[in-house]
This record gives C-alpha cells, sequence and structure tokens, in this order.
C-alpha cells in the first residue's frame, strides 16, 4: 500500500514539475546551492567497483533523487512566486517543503493501526516574505496542540484536508502569526488562529511561551496556551517540560496535559529518549489517561527519512486505567 502511493506520489510531481524523478538522465529544473555541490557517486567511481562500495552508491542515489524532489518543488514554488509577483525582489532561498509521513501502530488486543499523511509549505518569497500557503491531509496546529501525541504517536491524525494561509510579523521579541484554514468537506469550515510565541535563553536553560486565540464553528471561540521549559545538561543529552491548557466556549470544554522527556544523541543521526505524559478534561474534571514511552530515532540518506520506533505503555479511562503495552513505527521524508 505505501509502495503505490509513494509511486503516485512522483508521477504527481513528474506531471507537475515536468521531471521524471525515476529516469535516469533526470535533471532539476532549478538547481539550488545545495545540490550543487552534490555528484553522484557513479560518476567518479571507476568501471570495475568494488562489491563493498554498490552499498554507498545506493544511498547516494536515494540522496540524490531526494535532491532532485526537492529542486523540483522549489522550481515549481519559484515559477509560481514569479508569476503572482510579476518581478524578481529578493535572491533568498525558497523554502517550500513536501512532507510525507507513515505510521503504523500496535496496541495490545490486536488493534493495529495505520495512516498515510502529508503535508506542503509553499513559500512565495518573491510575493511577500512573510506569509507563507499551507497544504495538508491533517490539521497541523491542531496537531501541535496535543502534547500526549507529540510525545509518543499512539493512534493515526484525524483526516482533514485543508488548505490555509499564514501571515507572520514580529513585534518586539515576540513572533504573531495569522492563519486562516479551509477545510475541504461539504459544507466548507473555516477556521481561525492567531498565535503569540517568543522564547528566553540563558545559557543551558531555554524558556518558550505560547498564547493561541482560536476560532471555528465546531467548537467556538477558545484559547491555547502552553510553556516548555528545555535544559541542556551537556550538547546531546536534553531535558524537557511541557505544560498546556486549552479551553473552548461552545461546549465548555477544559484540558490539561503535561509531559517531560529526556533525550540522548547517540550521534548525528541517532538517539534514544524516554517522556511521560498526563492529561486532563473538565466532563467531568478528571485524568483522561496517562503515558510512558521510550523512543529510537535514526536519520537515513542525508537526513531526508527521519524513522521513529517507540515501544509505549497507556492507561485510559475509556479502558478504565487497565494499561495497554503497544508500539509504533512512523516513518517521515522531507524533501
Amino acid at each position: 500500500m505505501f509502495s503505490s502511493k509513494r509511486s503516485s506520489l512522483f508521477l504527481v510531481l513528474t506531471m507537475f514539475c515536468g521531471i521524471p524523478v525515476f529516469a535516469a538522465d533526470a535533471k532539476p529544473a532549478a538547481t539550488t546551492k545545495a545540490s550543487a555541490n552534490k555528484k553522484s557517486a557513479a560518476d567518479t567511481k571507476p568501471v570495475t567497483e568494488a562489491p563493498e562500495e554498490e552499498s554507498k552508491s545506493i544511498e547516494q542515489h536515494v540522496i540524490d533523487t531526494g535532491a532532485a524532489v526537492s529542486d523540483n518543488v522549489e522550481a515549481l514554488a519559484n515559477r509560481m512566486d514569479l508569476m503572482l509577483a510579476g518581478k524578481k525582489y529578493t535572491e533568498n532561498i525558497n523554502e517550500s517543503q513536501i512532507n510525507i509521513s507513515q505510521l503504523v501502530s500496535y496496541t495490545e488486543g490486536g488493534i493495529i493501526r495505520n495512516s498515510t499523511d502529508f503535508g506542503l509549505n509553499l513559500r512565495l518569497p518573491n510575493l511577500e516574505k512573510r506569509w507563507q500557503v499551507r497544504f495538508s491531509s491533517y490539521d497541523e496546529e491542531e496537531e501541535d496542540r496535543d502534547l500526549s501525541q507529540k510525545i509518543v504517536r499512539t493512534a493515526p491524525r484525524q483526516k482533514q484536508y485543508g488548505a490555509g494561509v499564514q501571515f507572520f510579523k514580529k513585534l518586539g521579541d515576540i513572533k504573531t502569526s495569522f492563519q486562516p484554514r479551509l477545510q475541504l468537506k461539504n459544507p466548507l469550515d473555516v477556521s481561525y488562529i492567531i498565535k503569540f510565541e517568543s522564547e528566553a535563553k540563558r545559557k543551558k536553560y531555554h524558556l518558550m511561551p505560547k498564547f493561541e486565540l482560536l476560532a471555528d464553528s465546531h467548537k467556538g471561540v477558545g484559547e491555547y496556551l502552553s510553556m516548555t521549559f528545555i535544559a541542556s545538561f551537556t550538547h546531546r543529552l536534553e531535558f524537557s517540560f511541557m505544560n498546556e491548557e486549552e479551553y473552548h466556549q461552545l461546549r465548555n470544554d477544559f484540558f490539561t496535559q503535561h509531559g517531560v522527556t529526556l533525550d540522548h544523541g547517540l550521534n548525528d543521526t541517532q538517539s534514544v529518549g524516554v517522556g511521560a505524559s498526563v492529561s486532563s478534561e473538565n466532563h467531568p474534571f478528571s485524568v483522561r489517561g496517562y503515558s510512558f514511552s521510550t523512543n529510537f530515532n535514526q536519520l537515513f540518506f542525508g537526513k531526508i527519512l527521519n524513522m521513529s520506533f517507540s515501544p509505549f505503555l497507556v492507561f485510559t479511562r475509556g479502558e478504565r486505567f487497565k494499561g495497554k503495552v503497544g508500539v509504533s513505527l512512523n516513518m517521515a521524508a522531507t524533501f
């Protein structure tokens, strides 16, 4: 199933970008500075190759393919940018990205869940430096407010296909943004978010407060507040303490979430960590659930592919707080 979806993605990229990604002689429409420095391993190898170098050539081929996809996404974004802006006003690198993720999770009792999600962040620097267009199969802002799933993903994202425009403005040390998002369903649904973010650093300590004003037709108006504290004990060992609360007026819903994580970087591409979270709600006001997890993260192919393997133990009120053991595998590719 994943293979077919991956093939469909490359077919779409081929149609829109005008370059067959799988072709051996494919060249990006626009070459970035990063990809210009990359050379295919096949160009520098002699005709007779040593067996141990075959694996390197495969990895280099994947890296080059990822660079070609990234270049085509950037070229498409640049063409749209110049078409809308009329002329080139800036030499800044276009930071448009495509994200694709695949989740497979298994929970005690034979419950298997899987989902495929995508997101496209389209930046148009010549048209406007301080806004971006976002297309995704889920509500990225709503996912970002779910602390327990950020620590360890145990459930698929809720499908909410839509598009949003995000506007940025910096007020002193506070970063502000406004995002209306159109959800593609019948009837169409629109939500709005005004976000205020800041950060304070002092040696090894980092404090990040965030406040959001929310509005949509299903939950009414609301607010969200989070406070994250990070302590870096060494350049590879990091402790995080996170607190969140969220309120929606229409149904008088109030939620809180708290979590801690301890992460250790083994090297530049591998890391391990442990985490715990607890959540509560006000209907009635009580603990909704808590979880414990470990995770192993690995970056592949020049950090194009990120794989996360996470065993977990969850206790939920719906299961009368009976512990459920599970494991999840999440793979995400960024171009």
